[in-house]
């Protein structure tokens, strides 16, 4: 948690921003002033029309968010995994006081993606089922209803729309690409990924800790440059076969992007590699080499991706870069 703190800080304080009523631009570690004091976490709720339904976020606001009251602060967009929800980062981890350790000069907003893959899914769901019984859910039986379901399932539309809108609308924000970042762990890491990669109008960087960061990746297992195998459409029906745990996850991914190829490559962060112009967004990405569902494979395709197109990066950088007068 405290590498992707560091990152994002990396990416936004890179950036150069014109956002208006500013005063300062910059999030800088400050760990001696934060010794003292403590940023504040808290719950709040807001109506996500492309979901149809209420959900509720958790909010870190940094030490001097209340004693500065015209200044702009970048935001941070965590993301949680499969099975999880908004409370994941502060509940289960120790985003608050490691945020304060760090001095960390932004905004962090832990929204609940439920199940969703941070994806508009055309998946048909019958909320009063849901309500019911727990139809549609990832799992039913564990899953608070009256919190998971929804009435579509469109959540992409509901971070890069809604979300944005009512952080941007409540608080003191950066409110441009340049001061915002956006992470995530799992699905959450899928999520950051293809986000930021399919919106770098909106997001400066996204970084991927242990996620799905190729959505396609066949295979092999290990991982060998140069061989690897995608998934085909004819694949897709058979998609996830294998361990019973295995098999529910790849079910539920199936009936997320559907059985058309063409909605998987476009979201599939490896696909969207292969096009996204250098630095929009910044990315990054990590992931355990004993990862329990493999993803460290498809981690390492996606970084030859990325680092195979270095030349041209930097190609672009110089064609790009305004020569001194």
């Amino acid at each position: 948690m405290k590498r992707l703190l560091v990152l994002a800080i990396a990416a936004c304080s890179s950036q150069k921003t014109t956002a208006p009523q500013q005063t300062s631009t910059t999030p800088a570690a400050t760990p001696a002033a934060a010794a003292t004091k403590a940023g504040k976490v808290e719950t709040h709720h807001f109506t996500s029309g492309a979901l149809g339904v209420d959900k509720d976020y958790v909010l870190y606001l940094p030490v001097g968010y209340d004693e500065q009251p015209t200044k702009r602060w970048p935001v941070f967009y965590f993301l949680h995994g499969l099975g999880g929800n908004e409370t994941n980062w502060t509940q289960n981890g120790d985003l608050g006081p490691t945020a304060d350790k760090l001095g960390l000069e932004a905004i962090i907003v832990m929204p609940d993606g439920d199940d969703g893959f941070y994806a508009d899914s055309a998946a048909p769901i019958d909320y009063d089922a849901c309500m019911k019984d727990g139809t549609g859910l990832f799992l039913p039986g564990m899953q608070n209803r009256a919190h998971t379901c929804t009435k579509t399932r469109n959540y992409e539309t509901y971070i890069v729309k809604d979300l944005i809108a009512e952080i941007d609308g409540k608080y003191r924000t950066i409110a441009t690409r340049e001061g915002r970042a956006i992470a995530g762990m799992s699905m959450g890491g899928f999520g950051a990924l293809q986000l930021g990669m399919r919106h770098p109008d909106l997001f400066a960087a996204a970084a991927s800790h242990s996620g799905v960061d190729a959505l396609l990746y066949a295979g092999p297992y290990p991982y060998v440059k140069g061989q690897v195998k995608l998934i085909t459409q004819d694949q897709i029906k058979q998609y996830g076969k294998g361990s019973p745990d295995v098999e529910q996850i790849g079910l539920w991914i199936q009936m997320v992007f559907g059985k058309d190829i063409a909605t998987w490559k476009s979201y599939d962060p490896a696909v969207l590699a292969e096009k996204v112009e250098p630095g929009k967004p910044a990315l990054y990405l990590d992931c355990g080499t004993e990862d329990g569902f493999a993803l460290q494979n498809g981690a390492q395709y996606l970084h030859d991706i990325l680092t195979d197109r270095i030349p041209e990066s930097l190609k672009f950088l110089r064609d790009h870069t305004a020569k001194p007068q």
